[in-house]
């Protein structure tokens, strides 16, 4: 397993630097939001998104990244902050990452109202950075998040097949993050049209296999550090189901495993089938397969550019993303 810490080495002071900036672009009056930004803070998860920004900066300037860069991930992360205590809200969720959820710690009205002072936040920072196409890309991110979430949605009500979609809705969902990521990281260092287009594709192919590796998650038996079987739960069928279940449609057998899927709620009985079906049918095969198609697309395009300390860090945070194990 590689290890972040040796991965953000080359970018560790701009990184580290990432939560006194969170907080300080969220300077408030109100203590409970105060409290809510130091439970926020101390909850942001293993920083992938701010170490993508700062290493895809240093590849493309071949140097140090200069602070922007760094500055320009913080109002991302921020927007994406913002959707995840939406998306809790929503879904009522009690912990996220092992820690009680803003709703939990206050109440779903007032988390709404966090969610929304925090993407405020964003697009006052987005403006202080006085450059048109970081503003356009943050002021988009939001929108193509909530979209993709909202799609996902649809598709789990309809009990919808089809692969095409599903790449489609995980790329608004969680890849056009990771793409903007790299996005902003070439602009903050004038990087070229070419190789902003190449940074665009590599963040967009490491957010793909982000997500596949998520969705692989919910089908694991064993403690992963997380709750399982939860889009299972919801409706939602994420690929390792989803291929199973085109195949045996395809054959005319998928109509007893869609009946499950529109029971409401599901019983915890029905999981467990489907999740064997994903196992015994080789859809969880065909997960890592489409996962690591990704990853090999991303390390191809990191290899087209010169050889670097960053270059070598992007390449092991490729890795990472696929063998993480939360």
């Amino acid at each position: 397993m590689h290890d972040l810490n040796q991965i953000k080495a080359p970018v560790a002071a701009l990184v580290d630097d990432f939560h006194s900036q969170f907080t300080s672009i969220l300077a408030t009056k109100s203590e409970w939001l105060k409290e809510a930004i130091e439970h926020l803070s101390a909850s942001t998860g293993k920083q992938v998104r701010p170490i993508l920004t700062a290493l895809i900066a240093g590849l493309l300037r071949g140097d140090v990244p200069p602070q922007r860069s760094i500055d320009a991930a913080v109002l991302l992360e921020l927007i994406h902050t913002a959707t995840l205590i939406h998306d809790d809200v929503i879904d009522e969720a009690k912990t996220r990452r092992g820690r009680p959820t803003l709703g939990v710690l206050f109440d779903n009205r007032v988390a709404v109202l966090m969610g929304d002072f925090i993407l405020s936040s964003a697009l006052v920072g987005a403006i202080a950075l006085s450059d048109l196409r970081i503003m356009g890309i943050v002021s988009a991110i939001g929108r193509e998040l909530t979209e993709g979430e909202i799609r996902q949605f649809e598709t789990a009500e309809g009990v919808i097949l089809d692969e095409a979609t599903y790449y489609d809705i995980i790329f608004q969902k969680t890849a056009v993050l990771f793409r903007s990521c790299a996005e902003v990281a070439a602009i903050t260092v004038e990087a070229s049209a070419a190789d902003y287009d190449r940074a665009a594709r590599i963040g967009a192919a490491l957010g793909m296999a982000f997500q596949i590796r998520d969705d692989i998650f919910d089908y694991h038996r064993s403690d992963v550090g997380k709750p399982t079987g939860n889009d299972i739960r919801e409706g939602k069928i994420t690929l390792p189901l989803l291929h199973v279940l085109t195949e045996l449609q395809k054959e005319g057998k998928a109509a007893p495993y869609l009946q499950l899927l529109e029971e409401k709620p599901i019983a915890e009985e029905s999981i467990e089938r489907l999740t064997t079906l994903a196992h015994e049918g080789g859809g969880m095969d065909y997960a890592w397969q489409r996962l690591y198609h990704y990853i090999d697309e991303a390390k191809t395009l990191l290899l087209s550019f010169p050889e670097s300390v960053y270059r070598s860090s992007l390449i092991d945070l490729a890795d990472y993303i696929a063998e993480r194990t939360i």
